[in-house]
């Protein structure tokens, strides 16, 4: 509960913030004129750069592919900011909406399969991100070479079309209760087929569920049910029933059923779980260390992010806090060389970041060798002007 209020309570500050200053405070809006789309897109923008632009060349982030940015960017930025540590750090692009209903189906045949007007731009759409929006982003930002693709409701109906049809665009694809009636559950249809005879390696799905049934309808009657009120449960469980029992797939994919949610309320929990799902694999935990001080910290960690960048696709370094509090903790249980083992861990790869210096000053203090504090020290000093480094240096110095 303690999570969902803070990600509140950071919604709605930054939410009055920007109608004051009439920005986003937690991004920025970036406009992309598309000629394959032959219009000006909006694209909301939230970087972990932003907060530490002296580490922009060192550190790279995944990408965030977010539909329906309107109504989700500003609680997804806030959950991503709230997780950091048990969650890698995450770019965000959210796609703002010019044309809702062409861009996010992929043909122009409704629920019973009878063509509608201004429908059917779901290629066109796609295309655009793969072409432009997509090189657009990693030009500008520290990309990393892993990318998920998040939509609800047509959001999510467009999710698992690029799947089905475009499975390399993306690593990980969250779908929150996907619109897959549309077009008589074509889609549905075409899953049956495609995880029966394609392999889906190296990819991951998450598919959220609300309870989208009428009155004192159970699951089970609503699944004899025939009308179009059952017709959104019924298509996404079939989707569900059929990832089950096709074993060849060699889909990494998990699903959730929110029976306390409605289709326009299970987009919050539905993303907060399926990014849970996505990187399960990705805390570190320093107490380890703490209720295991013999244990060989340092390898445990190297084994922990070889194993991090096998899953991700590149290497990833552990964070500039894990590691700092790992030289601490050391410190603390007078382990010196795993300490300074860590200290330097974090200046080889972070030698921008003015703490990495700090905290080996730290270090050198502690085992009385304040000459090489004294170089730390001042090292940091010339990397950002920090008023307690100072004060450290300045006290060594009149020791000497």
């Amino acid at each position: 509960m303690k999570l969902w209020i803070s990600v509140l309570l950071l919604c709605l500050f930054t939410m009055a913030q920007g109608q004051t200053s009439g920005q986003l405070n937690i991004g920025r809006v970036e406009k992309l004129n598309s000629s394959i789309l032959k219009e000006e897109r909006k694209i909301w923008i939230y970087s972990p750069s932003y907060d530490r632009p002296q580490n922009a060349n060192t550190e790279r982030y995944p990408v965030l592919y977010l539909l329906d940015a309107e109504e989700h960017f500003y609680a997804t930025v806030g959950m991503i900011k709230q997780m950091r540590g048990r969650w890698p750090e995450m770019i965000v692009v959210g796609i703002t909406n010019t044309s809702r209903s062409r861009d996010l189906t992929p043909t122009s045949k409704n629920a019973k399969g009878i063509a509608d007007a201004n429908t059917g731009g779901g290629d066109q759409f796609m295309n655009f991100i793969e072409k432009e929006l997509m090189p657009h982003i990693d030009s500008l930002y520290p990309s990393a070479p892993y990318r998920i693709f998040s939509g609800h409701s047509l959001g999510g109906l467009t999710v698992v079309h690029t799947l089905l049809n475009k499975p390399d665009l993306f690593n990980a694809y969250i779908a929150i209760d996907p619109s897959l009636w549309w077009n008589n559950q074509s889609l549905v249809q075409q899953a049956k087929h495609d995880f029966a005879t394609k392999k889906f390696t190296n990819r991951s799905l998450f598919v959220a569920r609300a309870k989208n049934m009428p009155p004192k309808m159970d699951t089970l009657a609503v699944l004899k049910d025939n009308t179009q009120y059952t017709m959104l449960y019924r298509s996404v469980t079939e989707f569900v029933n059929d990832l089950r029992n096709e074993k060849y797939h060699e889909l990494r994919w998990s699903t959730k059923f929110y029976p306390e949610e409605s289709h326009g309320t299970v987009q919050l929990n539905g993303q907060y779980d399926a990014l849970k799902f996505l990187f399960s694999y990705y805390q570190f935990r320093t107490s380890l260390l703490e209720f295991n001080p013999n244990l060989n910290i340092d390898s445990v960690l190297t084994a922990h992010f070889k194993n991090i960048s096998q899953k991700l696709g590149y290497k990833v370094v552990p964070s500039q806090d894990l590691v700092n509090n790992l030289g601490y903790t050391c410190m603390s249980l007078q382990k010196w060389s795993k300490a300074e083992f860590f200290f330097k861990l974090n200046i080889e790869n972070y030698p921008q970041d003015a703490n990495g210096y700090d905290s080996m000053g730290d270090y050198y203090e502690a085992v009385n060798n304040p000459k090489a504090a004294i170089e730390n020290f001042t090292k940091a000093l010339t990397l950002g002007n920090d008023a307690d480094t100072k004060r450290k240096l300045e006290l060594l110095k009149t020791k000497r």
